[in-house]
């Protein structure tokens, strides 16, 4: 069809066409500031020719749709990429909090309270027998233990926040693919005219790169236009219009194991395979770092106990005790020593102790026994009952499968002397700190109870002792320069050690956060470039589109002036 029609049609369909452009362009303005959007455009193609006498004759313009300006390759670099920058910000954010528990730049560091304990043993050997060496050495060692547990304590609570934040995170990962599902179902509807739906995929990437940012994950767009979610290690998340959803279980060895439930009812612990995103740095701090700065804290307060324990059970004090009950149960009074559940059972070695009576300040008797790892608390209760020197004088015991030792007549009591078995360490007999680990470490409740009891000398080879004699305190004194702690080192060197540990892994995570927020950035950048709106374009195009609508409505005008003329001739 040709002639003043066709032109009247030209001019309809084009001043529709410019019609739409500003639609669109009005849209793109509008969400210039909308998270996700993507800019649209309206697809101009020629419309089909007619036939003409004088060739195919132009028919003007047709609409062929509204595209997004959208790159799939970048939005998919740029959710694998915030997925890893989400991983390591929130790692260096939660080592900056536990690190906040270990802060030796302010007053009352451990290493403070390390130096000043050893400083008191000092201090009581110079005076073995002051009472105010004595009490300042109870709260100094008092300082230093509740130090300790209170880092334990934290170090647990950390852990328990951790815990506490895991079921919102898995909460919003299903909400996020149950949202994507549903965003599926949307567009697979709003598409059966062949259109796409420019709004509903915008709003499904921006589910998408949400949900990136708490796991790490794989996407697959579908022939029909749907997009299938997978986990980093394979498991799906969202298929077509169907969701699968994530839990947590705490396992017996209190690690987190993370439940995929898919299908048909079936379950799968992926834990192992996860990566990026906030969930796995959150259990990667409660279930690998943290426990191994439990594990270093604990192994610092072992060495510790032991070390001190081995040196004060074989010394003595100003005043003796009648009767010493061990602070180390065994589990079976029948089991070797060294297999009973004592925990400085593994220190046990085969060597002799010292035992000796004394009465009214003089050595009654005296016994050196040979020591076993093998033999069980009921085999050392009978060699301690049976023994010819201390026959009538001291009974052995056991309560609740600690070692009991009490002197039969009123006004003796016990010596200790050397141990080269570690015995009375390993029973927790004369010893001084209580515990096996930082958050057990402790002071001896006899000890707290007569500081006079803290030993500061030996016995002598005769089994006496004299009150001016610290040889013990020196030797307490020289292990805060002796390589007694974890690896062989001093336990001023050991703990630091853990705090470079800790910091040296918030710093790698932070500058790992640097790194990838700056490849976030750039990948922004490129999807912005391609899928932002410029409103000076966007103004450009606006003017543009006036001006044709402005040109067809003149087609229309001309046209109607035609018909005039036309008609005109027949009157």
């Amino acid at each position: 069809m040709s002639g003043i029609t066709a032109i009247m049609d030209i001019a309809k369909r084009a001043l529709a066409a410019e019609q739409l452009g500003v639609e669109v362009t009005s849209h793109n303005v509008a969400n210039v500031n909308t998270p996700g959007y993507s800019r649209q455009e309206v697809n101009y193609v020629t419309a089909y020719p007619v036939p003409s006498p004088w060739g195919p004759l132009g028919n003007g313009v047709k609409v062929q749709g509204i595209t997004r300006a959208f790159d799939p390759f970048i939005a998919a670099r740029l959710d694998q990429q915030s997925a890893t920058l989400s991983e390591y910000r929130t790692l260096a954010a939660q080592l900056e909090q536990v690190a906040g528990l270990f802060n030796e730049t302010q007053a009352g560091g451990l290493t403070e309270h390390l130096s000043a304990f050893f400083a008191a043993w000092h201090d009581l050997a110079d005076h073995p027998v002051g009472s105010g060496e004595r009490q300042a050495l109870l709260q100094e060692a008092l300082s230093l233990t509740e130090a300790c547990r209170y880092r334990a304590d934290q170090l647990v609570a950390a852990r328990t926040s951790l815990t506490r934040q895991l079921a919102p995170v898995l909460e919003e990962i299903n909400a996020h693919a149950r949202r994507i599902a549903e965003l599926n179902r949307e567009i697979q509807i709003s598409e059966a005219n062949g259109q796409q739906a420019n709004d509903l995929r915008d709003q499904r990437q921006q589910e998408i790169s949400a949900l990136a940012e708490l796991v790490g994950i794989r996407t697959f767009t579908t022939s029909d236009g749907m997009v299938n979610v997978t986990l980093a290690n394979g498991f799906t998340l969202t298929q077509g219009v169907q969701a699968w959803s994530l839990t947590y279980e705490i396992t017996p060895a209190d690690t987190v194991a993370v439940v995929w439930h898919g299908p048909g009812g079936l379950t799968e612990d992926l834990t192992a395979g996860l990566s990026g995103g906030r969930l796995t740095a959150l259990i990667t701090v409660r279930d690998r770092l943290i426990p191994r700065y439990q594990s270093d804290l604990d192994a610092l307060a072992r060495e510790l106990i032991f070390a001190v324990n081995a040196l004060h059970s074989q010394g003595t004090g100003l005043a003796l005790a009648a009767s010493q009950t061990g602070t180390f149960a065994v589990t079976d009074a029948d089991a070797p020593l060294s297999a009973a559940g004592l925990p400085f059972g593994d220190r046990l070695t085969a060597g002799t102790v010292r035992l000796v009576v004394e009465r009214a300040g003089q050595p009654m008797a005296q016994a050196t026994l040979a020591i076993d790892p093998l033999m069980s608390l009921n085999d050392l209760i009978a060699a301690l009952n049976t023994d010819p020197a201390l026959a009538g004088l001291l009974t052995a015991s056991e309560a609740g499968g600690r070692l009991v030792l009490t002197t039969t007549t009123p006004g003796d009591a016990l010596a200790f002397g050397a141990d080269t078995a570690h015995l009375w360490a390993a029973l927790g007999v004369n010893t001084f700190f209580t515990g096996d680990k930082a958050y057990t470490f402790g002071v001896n409740a006899w000890v707290l109870t007569e500081p006079g009891a803290i030993a500061a000398g030996r016995l002598d080879p005769d089994g006496s002792r004299a009150p001016g004699d610290n040889r013990t305190a020196l030797a307490l004194a020289d292990l805060e320069t002796a390589p007694a702690g974890p690896g062989g080192l001093t336990f001023a060197a050991a703990y630091e050690r853990l705090v470079s540990s800790l910091g040296l892994e918030g710093e790698s995570a932070q500058h790992q956060a640097d790194f990838y927020q700056a490849v976030v950035d750039q990948l922004t950048r490129m999807r912005d470039a391609v899928s932002g709106v410029s409103l000076d374009e966007e103004l450009a195009n606006l003017v543009k589109f006036q001006r044709a609508y402005q040109a067809a409505a003149r087609l229309i005008t001309i046209a109607d002036e035609l018909y005039e003329t036309l008609l005109g001739i027949k009157r």
